[in-house]
């Protein structure tokens, strides 16, 4: 039996934060090898590890909390913790997102979708001359991949 998700709180939001730097953190030479744009420094995997570590830090001394206060604390471990260009782009990214869920308990797909996407917003206005082909393409496929699955998602919420 499936049971789908029908909203997401603090929990959950930090739970997926921790599996993604804990991902990203395997694949951190990967990332570094298939970096070569704008430039191949070879850095990329190694900083946006170092900043998703820091937002992990920043989640597990929370512990639980509602969503809006478990996204304002991942941006903030983020902005505290941002390495190089693609860890400050996370950072914003996650402004972002934190600003559009602030002082929400818990929120629908939709929510979220509208989140995500007032983070790519935010990451694209965060930058002078934006240029596809980095993590801003990255940023515009999940915001339009969570609309897709908001589209197609329960509206209410549960508890």
């Amino acid at each position: 039996m499936t049971v789908a998700i029908r909203y997401v709180d603090g929990p959950r939001f930090a739970r997926s934060l921790l599996a993604a730097s804990d991902w990203v953190a395997a694949g951190r030479e990967e990332i570094n090898r298939i970096n070569v744009f704008p430039v191949p420094d070879g850095d990329t995997g190694t900083n946006f590890s170092l900043t998703l570590r820091s937002v992990a830090d920043a989640l597990r001394a929370l512990g639980d909390a509602p969503l809006g206060v478990t996204a304002k604390t991942a941006a903030r471990g983020a902005v505290l913790g941002a390495r190089g260009n693609s860890g400050m782009m996370l950072a914003h990214f996650l402004l972002g997102v934190s600003d559009s869920l602030d002082g929400l308990p818990q929120a629908t797909a939709q929510e979220m979708a509208r989140a995500v996407r007032a983070g790519v917003e935010r990451l694209y206005a965060s930058l002078d001359d934006p240029r596809e082909g980095t993590i801003l393409t990255v940023a515009r496929d999940a915001a339009h991949a969570a609309e897709r699955a908001a589209a197609d998602s329960p509206t209410s919420r549960c508890s």
